[in-house]
């Protein structure tokens, strides 16, 4: 894919030099009324980016009220939202920030969802062709965040892989710079990453203890993804940023599941 170069700089700040990407999500208030200990992340962003953490995805009102928190990392614009805040499946998403938006509150990149397969996938598609079209107007490259049938969908049919696959292809075929989607940490995901040709970063991951959490991610980037984006499993950590140096670790230092507990346990 033919990036301009605007956008390609922009690409680095997301993009680290050893080609992975370390994302805190931290827009869940724009999903969730359960949403809670955000804003302690935030206060948290200047120490965890000296860790290793290269980006935050974040919605427009902490985007602007937080810049100097958020200055040190790249800032990747959530431009959706739920449709229904107080349903925690999100039955649908609407926009609700623009490319322009993102240039007024200086980020990096934008981010978007969209739900192949879908009763709502085609109002979600055209809104992706809308936002590629503004995002490419100002040099800004957009991440795509690619999941089959809903954003709940954890079970079959939108947890198997051909179907996550789908998804993403889609995602790229929309104009996709860097796709975030589900991965299992198994054999499974190379059918998803080997469907698209632009990176790919693990969606979240499993509710799961510490130890699991960080095996989890540790196979991911073994099958090949690029990195990760996380949001609940760092945001609601007894010690969010113990657990940023943790993952920093494992994705840009390539250390083992051992030495990334170690340096939790450490902080």
């Amino acid at each position: 894919m033919s990036i301009p170069a605007v956008s390609e700089r922009r690409m680095r700040r997301l993009v680290a030099p050893d080609g992975r990407s370390f994302m805190l999500a931290l827009d869940a208030h724009s999903f969730s009324a359960r949403a809670v200990n955000v804003d302690r992340s935030v206060d948290a962003v200047p120490e965890m980016a000296g860790l290793g953490l290269d980006a935050v995805l974040v919605p427009s009102g902490i985007a602007s009220s937080r810049a100097r928190e958020l200055r040190d990392v790249a800032l990747v614009l959530r431009c959706d939202a739920s449709t229904d805040v107080f349903d925690a499946s999100v039955p649908g998403t609407q926009i609700v920030s623009s490319a322009l938006d993102g240039v007024r509150v200086g980020a990096d990149a934008l981010v978007v969802m969209t739900f192949a397969g879908a009763e709502r996938a085609p109002e979600c598609q055209s809104a992706v062709q809308d936002l590629r079209r503004e995002s490419s107007e100002y040099g800004m490259p957009l991440i795509v965040e690619s999941l089959p049938y809903s954003y709940a969908g954890t079970d079959d049919p939108g947890s198997l892989p051909e179907n996550v696959a789908v998804a993403a292809r889609l995602a790229e075929e929309l104009g996709a710079d860097l796709i975030k989607t589900r991965l299992s940490g198994t054999e499974a995901d190379e059918r998803i990453l080997s469907s698209v040709h632009v990176p790919v970063v693990a969606l979240g991951g499993p509710r799961t203890d510490l130890v699991g959490y960080l095996e989890y991610v540790s196979r991911c980037l073994d099958r090949g993804a690029s990195g990760i984006a996380v949001g609940r499993n760092v945001v609601d950590d007894p010690d969010p940023v113990a657990k940023v140096a943790a993952l920093a670790a494992l994705i840009h230092r390539g250390a083992g599941v051992g030495d990334a507990l170690a340096i939790y346990k450490d902080r």
